[in-house]
Order: C-alpha cells, then sequence, then structure tokens
C-alpha cells in the first residue's frame, strides 16, 4: 500500500512532545509481510505467520523552526516521533529511525535536508486534532 498525502498539511518530528523540525512533504510506503510455515517434507504452507507492518516515510525539504534546539542533534535522534497533521486528523509514527538524509542545501535556505528517509514501528490515527 503507497500513500501520498498532499501539500496542505503539516509535518514534523517530535521529540519529548516538542516540535524539532518539519517538512515540507512526506510519502508513506506500509509493507506488510507474511511468512510462510511449511510442516518437514511439505511442499505447500500449512500456515502463515503475520508480521506487523512497518512503515517507510520520505521527506523532502527538511527544515528546523525558530528557536528550535540545535541543528546538529536532529542527526542523532534515535527513536524518535513523525506527527502529520491534515483536516484535524494526526497520523503519528512511533519508533522512528534515520535510514537516508541527503543535504542539498544552499547556505540561508534553512533546508536541513532536502530528502530524508525514516523507518517507523507503529502507526496510528487521532480524530479531532488540532
Amino acid at each position: 500500500m503507497e500513500l501520498l498525502l498532499p501539500k496542505r498539511q503539516s509535518v514534523s518530528i517530535e521529540l519529548n512532545g516538542n516540535k524539532i523540525a518539519a517538512a515540507n512533504s512526506v510519502k508513506c510506503v506500509c509493507v506488510k509481510e507474511r511468512k510462510p510455515i511449511y510442516a518437514f517434507g511439505e511442499g505447500e504452507p500449512v500456515a502463515f505467520l503475520e508480521r506487523e507492518p512497518s512503515y517507510r516515510l520520505e521527506l523532502s525539504q527538511l527544515s528546523v523552526p525558530n528557536g528550535s534546539t540545535n541543528r546538529s542533534s536532529l542527526w542523532e535522534l534515535t527513536d524518535f516521533r513523525l506527527v502529520t497533521v491534515q483536516d484535524g486528523i494526526r497520523t503519528v509514527y512511533n519508533g522512528c529511525e534515520w535510514l537516508e538524509l541527503t543535504e542539498q542545501a544552499e547556505a540561508g535556505d534553512g533546508f536541513l535536508a532536502e530528502h530524508a528517509i525514516i523507518t517507523a514501528r507503529k502507526r496510528r490515527r487521532e480524530e479531532d486534532a488540532v
């Protein structure tokens, strides 16, 4: 399943409830794996082991809001949250880890990274959020 989110949403990275970075857009790819279980000598699986879905999030134009924490600490983050808000609905991705960061910004434009890829273990939606 691939989920493309419109640009009119907000995308932020949070640590301990504080917004420490924002992105211009996000693309989420959800992967759910099924592992076949075979009985000894059988050619067909007797069951399937369902694994929790994993999420791969691609962010563009990652920046640090004014008055935020040290920019260099962003690269050292581990087990953080990514939050998207669209039409009053918050989607929270927990257990996030950096997979790839691409710096391609010009001096003074406020961007930390042109492109970033993170993985997340959990996803939940919250209705009627502000």
